[in-house]
């Protein structure tokens, strides 16, 4: 019969190296149903695996909103996400103060609050699922109504986007702070640290697609002039850095130019304007295109395709330095040699010292070749006065023994991510543009926030495990019971967070045809998943000088899709 002490000791080893279930492995059902089409079963998970009214609440209302979207029950959905929003706006006026709980225990006993741009994805479905009503009503005031929706919530979408913007400033801002003395000096000094990401290029400050969705739903509405508005909202932050941030190519900028110029066209008045414009924003084949677009029919496509990345957990342990009164931080790289691989690439890329610093304290220490070899795999700090603060606190004692923290991040090199589309009609075949990466976008805000999520994660373990300490200060066997008990309690609850919503999709892409009234056979040739191939065909009737709408959402297998046409 093992001892105690070996008995406790085996457990601590034990939730050192299994950690806590993530997001992602507890949703796991009701995603691989919603991909295989089985929306109602999955509906069943998501109501099991989630609480309404508990800390996961607002994941309850959109992941089921999502479900319900692609089981095109969109008045369901909408009602759903009408919650989803009630509850995003909600925690995300609530005071800091109140989050210290949460932030001092454990981040996932806490309620989730939306990211930015998830808040801007709860309307754009919204918007999506009133387009979808409008096209089932065979009641003229019902479409209105339904269309009406649909205007309000891309306006939704615009107040959203420009509260954001006011906060994190715009583009042209971050630009004129590029250009000044500070920053240039600021570039220069984090070469030498070896910071490899510049944080300020990476806030979401606006979201091009957002508008270019808005202006659609504008020129279903016949509302041409916000149409124009909103297509050139989208092209100029496409052009001025959202197109660069997210990895996105010039055509879509390009594109957004066209239907810009397209609404000048249909709404009159800038006869003056829009001949200039097109020729310094379109290619030769787009100014081509652009003389008779608008009389014809056309059909624009919209692709959502893929899933979001999840977010995963990577552990972490602190030591004590008292040579150099230094607190030493070095990955637990765990799993296979690919979610190694993931776990050291985040680690180099957000936290591991890089430059001269490193390389500086590695000569004072004679470490120089243990330096070179374990390259990228630790992080310093040095404390200095604030030593003597943590020694008095007992957190140098607690940290020489070793502390386990958690943070999340995103397997980012085994990442496959979707591959091209195209589509086919009338024996010819044009690209799908990607307008949106939503796993840039999540990728993105992880980065911004890891400095945060280490602090937490640090204070949050150094508090659990000084009161493990205390415990363990009444002396004699209890104390050291009470000590090895605390220890193991600390380690067990240590969590990140890594909820995000993941019935998103990974990206959007989207192409516009010009075709002759009529019913057309069109097939999409689809990569939802690198490697994955698949091809979807669907019949569209083209009304003249009217846009038809096909909307798709493709998974990794040609069974787990769904498409709808929107015809108005």
């Amino acid at each position: 019969m093992l001892r105690p002490l070996k008995l406790t000791l085996l457990l601590m080893i034990s939730v050192w190296l299994v950690g806590c279930a993530t997001y992602g492995q507890d949703v796991r059902k009701g995603l691989e149903l919603t991909q295989q089409g089985q929306y109602n079963e999955a509906a069943g998970a998501f109501e099991k695996a989630l609480d309404p009214k508990g800390d996961d609440r607002l994941l309850y209302y959109t992941e089921l909103g999502m479900v319900y979207h692609l089981a095109g029950d969109y008045e369901k959905s909408n009602r759903l996400l009408e919650s989803a929003e009630r509850i995003s706006e909600d925690l995300y006026t609530k005071r800091i103060s109140d989050m210290l709980t949460t932030a001092m225990s454990n981040p996932r006993q806490g309620p989730y609050r939306a990211s930015n741009f998830e808040r801007v994805f709860i309307n754009y479905y919204k918007a999506l699922n009133y387009l979808m009503l409008a096209v089932q009503s065979t009641d003229n005031k019902m479409r209105e109504r339904a269309l009406e929706g649909a205007r309000i919530e891309s306006r939704r979408i615009d107040m959203v986007l420009s509260d954001i913007e006011a906060q994190k400033g715009n583009y042209q801002e971050q630009a004129d702070r590029e250009k000044s003395m500070f920053s240039k000096l600021m570039r220069i000094f984090n070469k030498l640290t070896g910071e490899i990401i510049d944080r300020d290029k990476i806030v979401y400050r606006n979201d091009a697609f957002g508008h270019y969705l808005a202006a659609v739903i504008y020129e279903q509405y016949n509302e041409y002039d916000s149409a124009r508005v909103a297509y050139q909202k989208s092209a100029s932050l496409y052009e001025n850095g959202y197109q660069a941030q997210y990895g996105l190519k010039k055509d879509m900028t390009e594109q957004a130019w066209f239907d810009t110029i397209r609404m000048m066209q249909k709404a009159g008045g800038w006869r003056n304007e829009w001949p200039q414009l097109s020729q310094t924003k379109l290619s030769k084949d787009k100014r081509q295109l652009l003389k008779d677009f608008n009389d014809m029919g056309h059909l624009i496509v919209l692709e959502h395709t893929g899933m979001v990345p999840e977010r995963d957990e990577m552990n972490m342990l602190l030591t004590a330095d008292p040579n150099t009164r230094q607190v030493v931080i070095n990955p637990i790289l765990t799993g296979d040699p690919s979610r190694q691989l993931d776990q050291r690439f985040w680690f180099y890329a957000l936290y591991a010292d890089k430059g001269i610093t490193d390389l500086v304290s590695a000569v004072y220490e004679e470490r120089v070749i243990p330096a070179l070899l374990q390259y990228s795999m630790v992080k310093r700090e040095y404390l200095g006065p604030l030593w003597d603060v943590a020694d008095g606190l007992g957190l140098v004692q607690v940290l020489q023994q070793g502390m386990r923290i958690t943070v999340p991040y995103y397997r980012v090199t085994s990442y496959k991510g979707s591959g091209p589309s195209t589509l086919s009609v009338a024996g010819t075949e044009q690209p799908m543009l990607t307008g949106q990466s939503v796993a840039h976008l999540a990728v993105q805000q992880q980065l911004l926030d890891a400095s945060v999520d280490i602090q937490e994660a640090m204070a949050r373990e150094a508090f659990k495990n000084l009161t493990a300490a205390q415990a363990a200060s009444v002396g004699g066997d209890a104390g050291a019971v009470l000590g090895f008990l605390g220890k193991i309690a600390a380690n067990a609850s240590s969590s990140a967070e890594t909820r995000n919503w993941l019935l998103l999709p990974d990206q959007i892409k989207v192409t516009r045809i010009a075709l002759t009234p009529g019913t057309h056979t069109v097939t999409l040739n689809s990569e939802p998943v690198k490697g994955h191939k698949q091809t979807i065909t669907k019949q569209v009737d083209i009304k003249p000088g009217e846009m038809a709408v096909w909307k798709v959402r493709t998974f990794p297998t040609k069974a787990n899709q769904t498409s709808q046409q929107v015809g108005l």
